[in-house]
């Protein structure tokens, strides 16, 4: 660290010795022998605390009144009702995930968690996701009725936060300096039924003569949605071509062949056919809505605790520490098995050996005799072996997070106008994760193989695997699975990880009697250094490590990366109407070496009702612990192999890194040409994962806004901005294909077969086994818009009134991939809505208040490049929201009040499986629109 420090002073003349040097000139002739406090209000986006300074950047502020006004109970589903943000990973998104499942994060600009910079207290938060998986903020672990405010700050930010704050800054301010005893509860029930919630608090504080101290304790539970707890969702359905014009017209039940009686070939496992037909009700196929989670369910407790002190008349202690345990489970459709490919690894030249005339589980069965009528004499040669797990019960996962927070910092007064902050934050993530429903491969392998044992029934033929406990297994059976079979092949998978996070930050800051005139403000200064390390780890069990079970392979993760960053800012008062804001930063990494960011930033009021601002930043994204080490986790996502086709009379790097492996030239000898069957180029395998080759992203963004304010209307305040943000080396998994083509396009002398250890062929056929995929610098995102803010507030005879309204507009999301070139223009697909906007208004009476919410979100396409489905199907209809809240303070002890959300039950836009959007298990996509229907909800607050 010595080092670090020793190389970032030495290239930091401007982000250190400019403060440091303006802040000597300050108290060095005036030691600070009585001091007055110094006046510190702070700023999200900066460390300078002044009061009367302001941002370069646009602030969205939401307080108390917003998050109570809309009945908010979890932080990530309120903060995705702001125009700028949408929910990353939400608890109807992250449903199919099992490593995922039940987590709440955010995302500004539609740029990912990982790119939106949570802090609480202007702190940084650790990641509450798992590690192997990916990066962002829980904000499940955040009760909302500690949160006393929520800055939301867009823009590259990174210059004054460090890494991460590419989109912007989300700042979550908690509720401090408690005197009293509070209790508040709420509860809340949709009127289609299911989704309830429940939600109880409990604070208690005391001021004393040096400082204050508070604790909290917390309990929220949210029941969640099943998809047939809703008739939109209650039936699975795809998009078909129903006139046979090439695009999907109609949306209709198809379901699956993995039914629970069993499907081999065309028939059941009772031998009769199977039959598919467009009614659930009289088809055979499987409805996966039936048993898939819509809402993840999510019981959370809470622990909070704070202390501030004043030390004496300069100097001042403050400490929080909160801790939070969040259970969540989702469920799936009980798991699918193919026996063929799944247990006898057919795709990849397995056999089954069973022989239909002689194989117990067919010989004299309905379902045997059917098959041979069809000439089908092995189980090799059948179409289809398909079975849902149903006796295993439902496949889903337990997730169970504990997180662990402390952050505390020590102020002091160096003089009037100039004080030191040190802080230091500790966080820690736990992740218990348990799956259910999975069945064990190896063991399935032995149970098919079975023998008379002499008493009229049957056993495995293996010793060994007898003496292990061994049960027949058949998978066929229409009847059922035995239980016996059921308890020796049942494996209850799962993992355990952790991430950590430290953060050690030092800052001198004030300001100086340095003023270009008489008529405007001293200059203000920041300088610092930040120490921070992040450290993770995850351990898949060993039948998902070894892939064994039929759930997805995990293999394990674990590393670690630190920074020092040196930073300073300056805030400049040029004249009455012109301040200038500067900012670097630069870092030193361990993983990726040195990075530089810098901002400038202008706040000119060019009159008492016309404001200009903007800024020009740089920002980084580094690598985090899953970019870098993630272990992988496995993918079945299509792949061409650049081999495929390839002869004798081809030429090209291509064509002879392809025939350089013996496999293919063989197959080129004997076929002519080196030709993929369907089965071949469908089955090929991988991992996800890390890479610390990664390196950095790197953006370049643009504010520029106007602020007005009327003086011919008090309390009137408008505001629009417009943003641009370009990020180049965006960091992502590698495309499986592009992998593939950059490996086998180079020289023939420097090419690898093994495309350094990513990419594995069968010896035999030379058909591409696994291709996996590592973190790379893959993309180019650009995103631009505008947005705008109003506000009045007024007071009339009889009550106050206070009108709001937030609005964006996407002119620009675009997706190029530095690779290929090629780009995908997203404005106006159904996550990046053209416009959205929100209205509040709130109206108070003396101890009466009302508080309304309109919500809109504009009318989208499904796909842009649209070339799959008709337009009916692919255009999707704007979205209008209702929200109200009335509440009554009976004393200046008791308040409740009433709430009802989606007024009008507007019900989601229909979007199939085949639409891109789709989430699973809604049938809409819950991040975009609502699903609960029209809800209610009460509560009641004590305060003594």
């Amino acid at each position: 660290m010595t080092n670090k420090l020793t190389r970032l002073f030495s290239k930091s003349f401007l982000s250190f010795c400019v403060g440091a040097a303006v802040s000597n000139c300050a108290f060095a002739e005036e030691q600070p022998a009585a001091h007055s406090e110094v006046e510190k209000i702070l700023v999200t986006g900066s460390h300078i605390r002044k009061g009367d300074f302001e941002s370069p950047s646009p602030i969205k502020v939401i307080d108390s009144d917003d998050i109570e006004g809309v009945g908010a109970v979890n932080v990530g589903d309120l903060l995705g009702k702001i125009p700028s943000i949408v929910g990353d990973t939400t608890s109807s998104s992250s449903n199919s995930s099992e490593q995922d499942g039940g987590l709440n994060t955010v995302a500004l600009r539609n740029l990912g968690s990982s790119r939106t910079l949570v802090l609480v207290d202007g702190m940084r938060y650790v990641s509450g996701m798992s590690v192997g998986s990916g990066y962002g903020v829980d904000l499940n672990t955040i009760p909302t009725t500690m949160i006393q405010r929520v800055e939301v700050l867009t823009g590259g930010q990174s210059a004054a936060y460090g890494s991460d704050a590419i989109a912007g800054v989300v700042n979550i301010i908690l509720k401090k300096n408690f005197n009293g005893v509070a209790v508040k509860l709420q509860k809340g029930e949709t009127e289609a039924g299911a989704a309830g919630t429940t939600d109880l608090e409990f604070t208690v504080g005391h001021n004393f003569d040096s400082g204050n101290a508070w604790f909290s304790l917390g309990y929220s539970d949210d029941e969640g949605l099943m998809a047939t707890d809703r008739d939109y969702s209650s039936v699975h359905l795809d998009s078909v071509d129903t006139d046979g014009d090439g695009l999907v017209d109609t949306p209709q039940f198809v379901g699956s062949s993995h039914i629970p009686e069993g499907r081999i070939g065309s028939y059941k496992g009772d031998g009769t056919p199977f039959v598919r037909t467009e009614d659930v009700a009289t088809s055979d196929a499987f409805n996966f809505h039936e048993y898939r989670s819509m809402i993840t369910p999510l019981n959370r407790t809470f622990a909070a605790t704070g202390l501030s002190l004043d030390l004496d008349d300069i100097s001042r202690l403050n400490f929080t520490a909160n801790y939070s345990r969040v259970e969540s489970r989702t469920r799936m459709e009980a798991i699918p098995l193919d026996t063929r490919n799944d247990i006898f690894k057919l795709s990849r030249g397995g056999s089954t050996g069973i022989d239909i005339a002689t194989h117990p589980w067919f010989a004299g069965t309905d379902l045997g005799n059917a098959l041979l009528q069809d000439g089908i004499t092995n189980l090799d040669d059948v179409s289809l072996t398909f079975r849902r797990l149903y006796e295993f019960g439902d496949r889903g996962a337990e997730n169970v997070r504990s997180t662990f927070r402390v952050a505390g910092n020590y102020e002091y007064d160096l003089t009037d106008s100039t004080y030191l902050n040190v802080s230091a934050t500790y966080g820690v993530t736990d992740q218990n994760q348990k799956n259910h429903g999975d069945i064990n491969l190896e063991r399935a392998r032995f149970a098919l193989d079975v023998v008379s044992d002499g008493a009229g029934g049957y056993q495995c033929a293996d010793d060994i695997a007898r003496i292990s406990g061994c049960v027949p297994f058949n998978p066929f059976a229409y009847d059922g699975i035995s239980q016996e079979a059921v308890d020796y092949l049942s494996a209850d998978t799962g993992l355990n990880g952790s991430i950590e996070q430290y953060v050690v930050t030092s800052v001198i800051a004030g300001d100086i009697d340095f003023a270009f005139s008489d008529d405007v403000n001293n200059l203000g200064f920041a300088a610092g250094v930040e120490y921070r390390k992040e450290k993770g780890q995850e351990t898949p069990d060993p039948l998902r490590q070894a892939g064994i079970v039929r759930g997805s392979r995990i293999a394990k993760t674990k590393g670690e990366f630190d920074v020092v960053d040196v930073f300073a800012e300056l805030h400049v008062p040029i004249l009455e109407q012109l301040n200038l804001d500067f900012a670097v930063r630069v870092g030193d990494y361990s993983s990726v070496g040195t990075t530089t960011n810098w901002t400038v930033g202008i706040d000119a009021p060019i009159s008492d009702s016309i404001k200009l601002r903007g800024a020009v930043a740089t920002a980084v994204r580094a690598p985090n612990v899953s970019d870098l080490f993630a272990g992988g986790t496995a993918t079945a996502a299509f792949v061409v192999d650049p081999c495929n086709g390839i002869s004798n009379a081809d030429t090209g790097n291509i064509a002879d890194n392809c025939r350089s492996i013996s496999a293919i030239q063989n197959r080129i000898d004997s076929d002519g040409t080196f030709l993929l069957t369907q089965v071949e180029s469908q089955n090929t395998s991988g991992l996800l994962s890390g890479s610390e080759n990664v390196k950095e992203e790197k953006a370049d963004t643009l504010t520029l806004g106007v602020v007005l304010t009327p003086e011919w209307l008090d309390d009137l305040q408008m505001s629009i901005d417009y943003y641009d943000i370009e990020i180049d080396d965006a960091i992502a998994n590698t495309d499986r294909t592009v992998l593939l083509n950059r490996c086998y396009s180079v020289s023939p002398s420097e090419f690898d077969p093994n495309c350094g250890s990513l990419v594995r062929r069968d010896g035999r056929s030379g058909a591409a086994l696994d291709v996996n995929s590592e973190s790379g610098n893959e993309n180019i995102i650009k995103t631009s818009g505008f947005d705008l803010d109003i506000s009045y507030q007024t007071s009339f005879d009889i009550g106050d009134l206070y009108l709001g309204l937030a609005a964006n507009y996407i002119d620009e999301y675009s997706i190029t991939g530095i690779e290929s070139g090629d780009t995908q223009h997203l404005e106006g697909e159904v996550l990046f809505p053209k416009l959205r906007f929100n209205m509040n208004a709130s109206y108070s009476i003396e101890n009466f208040n009302l508080y309304w919410q309109l919500r809109y979100w504009d009318s989208t396409k499904d796909r842009n490049d649209n070339s799959l489905m008709t337009d009916e199907l692919n255009e999707i209809e704007s979205r209008t929201y209702h929200d109200a809240r009335i509440s009554y303070s009976f004393s200046d002890s008791v308040n409740a009040y009433f709430g009802i959300k989606n007024i009008f039950d507007k019900q989601p836009p229909q979007l199939t499986q085949t639409h891109k959007y789709y989430q699973v298990g809604t049938l809409t996509n819950g991040t975009a629109y609502d699903l609960f229907g029209r809800s209610f909800y009460a509560g009641l607050k004590l305060n003594f």
